[in-house]
């Protein structure tokens, strides 16, 4: 029982060490994941700002330096979302927001021909339209960035705060079972010499029988007493008592003769 103890106590710690040493490497991983989602959902906001930008230039203004502009910020957007969508597809609720991300991108941020009207620049009052369109559609987008991004780091505090309170119980158990160890293998170290000193061999008297301690011999009660600590008590046993009994009787007869 007493090596049973800490070896049960050792595997113990052993399968806390690997319980935590686990939940720190999910810890590190989703940290790193969170930061990569919020990495890539301002890389997005700037791809679309682009976007935003260079179509109401080529509305305002046409041209084929606007349109190519154009293609190259939607086709990165495009990406962007599709990085997002492969990150984030265990979440119901950004897949949510991804696809309304989605469809103000379709809505707002696609290219109507027909406005164009062949000119190469529209009227004051569609101009102040556009830009007042572009602001919109950037602040409805910008919520919906702003959305994902608070999802995620929300997700990102609560799982720090669920792994630091786990690393806190694992150091008082890991902490308790060091003790437990710790008193565990006292116990047994005095047992161990409780032992050690039990199985000397012990020289007594013949004769008096008393016990040779060292180069003296001394009574057997002073011996336990020296040795191993015991309370010593005295007392007659009955067969000295009823011996004692009868030397007494026999004693008055003696003197009487």
């Amino acid at each position: 029982m007493g090596l049973s103890l800490p070896l049960l106590a050792l595997v113990t710690i052993g399968w806390l060490v690997r319980q935590t040493s686990t939940r720190f490497e999910d810890s590190f991983f989703q940290v790193a994941h969170t930061y990569k989602v919020v990495n890539l959902v301002e890389q997005t906001q700037l791809h679309l700002l682009d976007a935003e930008t260079e179509r109401r230039g080529y509305l305002l203004a046409g041209g084929a330096d606007y349109l190519n502009s154009y293609g190259t910020a939607m086709t990165s957007v495009q990406k962007d979302i599709g990085q997002l969508q492969s990150l984030l597809g265990k979440s119901t609720t950004q897949q949510t927001n991804i696809s309304e991300l989605q469809d103000l991108i379709n809505v707002r941020l696609g290219i109507d021909p027909d406005k164009i009207k062949g000119s190469s620049s529209l009227p004051d009052v569609l101009a102040v339209s556009l830009t007042a369109e572009g602001k919109q559609t950037m602040d409805e987008i910008n919520r919906v960035l702003f959305q994902m991004r608070e999802q995620e780091e929300g997700q990102l505090n609560d799982r720090e705060q669920h792994t630091e309170d786990d690393a806190i119980s694992g150091q008082i158990a890991t902490v308790i079972l060091i003790g437990t160890v710790a008193v565990a293998l006292i116990f047994i170290i005095f047992i161990l010499v409780r032992l050690e000193r039990l199985q000397q061999f012990v020289t007594i008297c013949a004769w008096t029988g008393q016990v040779k301690d060292g180069n003296e011999w001394i009574r057997l009660d002073e011996y336990l007493t020296r040795r191993f600590g015991l309370s010593v008590s005295h007392g007659v046993s009955r067969e000295a008592a009823l011996k004692m009994m009868r030397d007494m009787e026999a004693k008055p007869r003696s003197v009487a003769k």
